[in-house]
């Protein structure tokens, strides 16, 4: 799996904006990371064994972005394939339909939850599944497509299985004592 990094420059409204996200990002993670990684005996609080306790950690990639993960993050590709029609009972399934069924039957049973991208990120990658979806209004709802099929599942069944908890270790605490001390 690869990952990519993106850099933003500039004074223009754009970089405003990306410092402005990245600083209150910043600010929430940091009293996250304090308050999670404290251990404050006078109040009885020990915040690693609380998240470890307490936190259902799942896998990202696979319960939030399975379908950016079955097409290589290519919007366009899982617009596409979720956009065919499926076969009419007696035809044979093309190629590329037993794609668009498989991507349904993932993400129906492995993940948890979808996020389709439509936000700041069309800044630096211009078309994104959740993108197209949101410039083709209808397009997720064409009966006896794919996408029908996704969203029809998605508003009427449940999982037969929660997906599994990811394994985290016990970590040691960041800080011993009191929080603002």
């Amino acid at each position: 799996m690869t990952h990519r990094r993106f850099m933003f420059h500039g004074t223009g409204a754009w970089a405003r904006l990306m410092v402005t996200v990245a600083t209150q990002r910043y600010s929430v993670r940091q009293v996250a990371t304090a308050v999670m990684g404290l251990v404050d005996t006078e109040d009885d609080w020990d915040g690693p064994a609380y998240c470890l306790a307490h936190f259902y950690p799942i896998e990202f990639m696979e319960g939030s972005q399975l379908i950016n993960e079955l097409t290589a993050w290519n919007g366009q590709e899982a617009f596409d394939l979720l956009s065919l029609p499926m076969p009419k009972e007696g035809e044979e399934e093309s190629n590329k339909q037993q794609r668009g069924r498989g991507i349904v039957e993932s993400c129906l049973s492995r993940s948890f939850g979808f996020k389709l991208a439509h936000g700041l990120i069309l800044r630096v990658n211009k078309v994104t599944f959740g993108s197209l979806w949101q410039d083709n209004p209808g397009s997720d709802i064409v009966p006896g497509t794919y996408a029908n099929w996704l969203r029809h599942g998605i508003a009427n069944w449940n999982q037969n299985n929660v997906p599994g908890r990811v394994t985290l270790p016990l970590l040691p605490p960041t800080k011993v004592g009191r929080l603002l001390a």
